[in-house]
């Protein structure tokens, strides 16, 4: 994997199946022979990463997989197919603006750790120090400087669950868990991260998921439409993608500049991210220019990748 051209994501907008739809216009990504795809980043290159499933699993998570899947990077309308070397499953994360990729990975005993995948095709292993089943490192998101965010993450019958945020900064974990951990607040898990290094995620707070954006030591909190709710992406102008159990996808446009206005979802600008048809919509990725990269569920039930060109 070498340092790829920049990517045209006009030219992935020419197979638009639909013309405007919420302020965002759509195009789907599905790696060839797959059953299901996930796009979860895109960079300021256009180029998109994320996994697939050429096996159908009954206990898919859309968020953090526990089924086999392998991993993928779409770069000038070409999908690329990666698998870390000696791994049963990859499931790629995040990309950053140098090609760089972040994701887990699972061995042959079971075992799942967090990588980067650097442009240089140089792959490196990164585990959150003292872990053991079922606890596993899920780095989510890379920016431009090599900083990378994630999770500690654990399977269970019913699905994958975060138990608390981390930074990764030089080979160093930082523990990140905006919040706090008490009175009831845990499960935070850092999903996303800006070039200029500021994050978003999810805790649970007051009964209820909800997202969250951190710049230096300022913390804001919101639900949209009342349900629990998911930060996922961001860009420099803290723009963040994500979604809610109540209202789907969602964008957020300039959380900071809301500041002192209560950060309540009267006072945010909300644009609906929902692929048209869909059963579901889940943005995962953002870059810069507000493109989105995401997952959609079909009226049939299948998982669809894609990106959301903004129209505003």
């Amino acid at each position: 994997m070498g340092n790829m051209g920049r990517t045209r994501v006009f030219a992935l907008l020419l197979t638009l199946v639909s013309t405007c739809y919420a302020q965002f216009t759509f195009a789907p990504i599905d790696v060839p022979g797959a059953v299901a795809t996930v796009a979860r980043g895109i960079n300021n290159s256009g180029e998109v990463a994320g996994f697939y499933q050429t096996v159908a699993c009954s206990n898919y998570d859309r968020n953090v997989p526990s089924c086999t899947t392998k991993g993928f990077k779409l770069v000038n309308g070409a999908y690329l197919k990666l698998m870390v070397p000696n791994s049963t499953a990859t499931a790629i994360m995040g990309v950053n603006d140098l090609g760089d990729l972040v994701g887990f990975y699972t061995k042959a005993d079971g075992t799942r750790h967090g990588f980067i995948w650097y442009h240089q095709n140089i792959v490196k292993t990164i585990d959150y120090p003292g872990l053991s089943a079922p606890y596993f490192t899920v780095p989510t998101g890379i920016n431009k400087a090599g900083t990378v965010v994630g999770g500690i993450w654990s399977i269970s019958t019913t699905g994958t669950f975060s138990s608390s945020g981390w930074v990764w900064v030089n080979g160093t974990f930082s523990d990140m868990n905006p919040g706090g951990t008490t009175n009831g607040t845990c499960c935070q898990s850092v999903n996303g991260i800006s070039n200029n290094g500021i994050i978003v995620g999810q805790v649970f707070l007051a009964d209820f998921w909800q997202a969250w954006l951190k710049q230096a030591t300022d913390e804001d909190f919101w639900k949209y439409q009342s349900g629990d709710s998911f930060a996922e992406a961001l860009d420099q102008n803290t723009d963040v993608a994500g979604y809610s159990s109540i209202g789907g996808g969602w964008f957020a446009q300039h959380i900071e500049a809301k500041e002192g206005k209560g950060d309540s979802e009267g006072t945010l600008n909300f644009v609906v991210v929902n692929y048209p048809n869909s059963q579901s919509t889940t943005p995962f990725g953002m870059n810069d220019s507000r493109y989105v990269a995401g997952t959609y569920v079909d009226s049939s039930g299948r998982q669809h990748g894609f990106v959301a060109k903004p129209t505003f």
